[in-house]
């Protein structure tokens, strides 16, 4: 039942030995690799959740737009980078979340902050912030940066969703390649940062 998860997650001790099923081949932990940064720039995303009439809780993914970064296409929640403006790194989750989805920035209870991931691709420290709704949040999405968005339910992300492994490119146009674990959702493969936030939650529902 959701309420048990959303008490249990929210009183849980959350760190990043929970990524650590996720992490390509030769990754650190982000604790070490943004030692070797040299400027860290920070982000937030929102990861929301909302009863989806089976006693479970479904999450909202989106797909990127294309475009010339290093996170093109990939599935990811709604976020981006701090603003100076921004007050804290939950107003930047929240204020992203409205200009990717429409989402108005006084819906949804914050539950908690999830542990940062370091993206050393990008230098970027992503501060996860889990939001509950009572109901699925109605969206308009930004056809700028966002291609579509899917739903993902607790229940499947524990159970069903297999982990599927691809070689990857170090870097672009790299010969060298490497071991990347990423959850098959549907079509969609999950991976990177994305999928480290998602394994810890999957470890708040098995454990």
């Amino acid at each position: 039942m959701y309420p048990e998860f959303l008490t249990r997650i929210a009183r849980a001790h959350l760190t990043e030995e929970d990524h650590r099923d996720m992490l390509p081949t030769g990754r650190t932990l982000s604790s070490e690799a943004k030692q070797y940064s040299p400027k860290i720039r920070q982000a937030a995303v929102g990861v929301h959740c909302y009863p989806n009439g089976n006693s479970d809780l479904n999450l909202l993914l989106i797909q990127r737009s294309e475009y010339e970064g290093k996170h093109s296409g990939q599935i990811a929640f709604p976020g981006g980078k701090r603003e100076p403006s921004d007050p804290d790194l939950a107003f930047t989750a929240r204020r992203e979340c409205l200009e990717e989805l429409g989402i108005p920035m006084d819906q949804g209870q914050l539950i908690r902050s999830l542990t940062p991931v370091f993206i050393p691709v990008s230098h970027f420290e992503m501060h996860p912030f889990l939001f509950f709704h009572h109901a699925a949040p109605a969206l308009l999405l930004d056809a700028r940066e966002v291609v579509t968005c899917m739903e993902l339910s607790l229940f499947d992300l524990a159970h069903r969703v297999s982990v599927v492994h691809r070689e990857l490119p170090l870097e672009q146009n790299s010969l060298f390649q490497r071991s990347v674990p990423g959850f098959q959702h549907g079509d969609y493969w999950i991976w990177g940062a994305t999928a480290l936030v998602l394994n810890q939650l999957k470890r708040c529902i098995i454990e």
